[in-house]
């Protein structure tokens, strides 16, 4: 019986919202987190899969159209067998930039209650035994993806893909080489050289447009801190890349980070999440 009993617990429990078949929406609150900040949960699971398929996580840009995000993947599920899973943060309750993609750090302490820890909180509510995710994210969202792996290194993402940011947190944390603060880098923030030590060991992709070069582009933002990181989200990612680069070999680690270009594409996010997907489930 005691043998029994310990089987029992090794295995994985099943989900407590499983993903349905097809689309499917419904609203997560998030009892380890912020309860009272809803987030709506658009799914897709295509028929070949159960359940228990490999989950990738899609975040949305600025417009907070997470529908549209889910159904960019949807041709790439059924093509390559995982599901879709793409969260919500509505403005009505994650705010402007400082509460979804800066992930509301500047307003607690408690990380458990970050905008970043909903996306494992959520893995937890809905894997059916994975143990792992993939997570993409295009413009704001690119901005949650990258700042989510360096302030929460410890996530379980096997692969994290960051298309087009307009501007990031740059791979510094040290207050002496005159880097812009949080969250224009690691400065100031709840992260610092652990947990960058961390996070550039991890698996994440740079992937850039090679023509999202529109310097008055309307929605790039053109702050005195971003426009130091280059003149459009070309230049910024690859400036981006080149500084986790040079971080990785002054901390003596081994980057696990590409920087990667899909041709002829500009601000795009379907077109972005179609090459991301061949990137995540096309390789051998």
């Amino acid at each position: 019986m005691g043998a029994l009993l310990m089987a029992a617990a090794a295995m994985p429990a099943a989900a407590a919202t499983p993903v349905p078949s097809g689309k499917w929406s419904f609203v997560f609150a998030d009892k380890r987190g912020q309860a009272d900040r809803p987030v709506r949960v658009f799914t897709y699971r295509p028929r070949q899969c159960d359940s228990a398929c490999p989950i990738l996580f899609a975040l949305h840009g600025k417009q907070r159209a997470a529908s549209a995000m889910r159904d960019n993947w949807e041709l790439a599920a059924d093509r390559y067998g995982f599901i879709v899973i793409a969260p919500e943060f509505s403005e009505k309750h994650w705010p402007k930039a400082a509460a979804y993609n800066l992930g509301d750090v500047a307003d607690n302490a408690d990380r458990e209650k970050w905008s970043y820890s909903v996306i494992e909180h959520l893995f937890d509510e809905m894997r059916d035994g994975q143990k792992d995710y993939r997570i993409f994210g295009h413009s704001a969202g690119a901005q949650f993806v990258h700042r989510f792996m360096m302030l929460r290194p410890d996530n379980r993402a096997s692969l994290a893909i960051v298309a087009n940011a307009g501007w990031y947190a740059m791979p510094e944390w040290r207050k002496d080489r005159k880097a812009e603060p949080w969250p224009h880098s690691l400065v100031e923030s709840p992260a610092g050289e652990a947990q960058l030590r961390a996070a550039l060991q991890r698996r994440l992709i740079v992937l850039l447009g090679e023509a999202d070069t529109d310097p008055d582009h309307p929605d790039l933002d053109k702050s005195a801190a971003s426009m130091k990181q280059g003149a459009n989200r070309l230049e910024r990612g690859e400036n981006f890349f080149g500084a986790a680069t040079t971080a990785a070999r002054e901390l003596g680690v081994k980057l696990a980070w590409e920087l990667s270009y899909v041709p002829g594409v500009a601000h795009d996010g379907a077109k972005m999440s179609r090459a991301a997907a061949d990137i995540a489930w096309g390789r051998k």
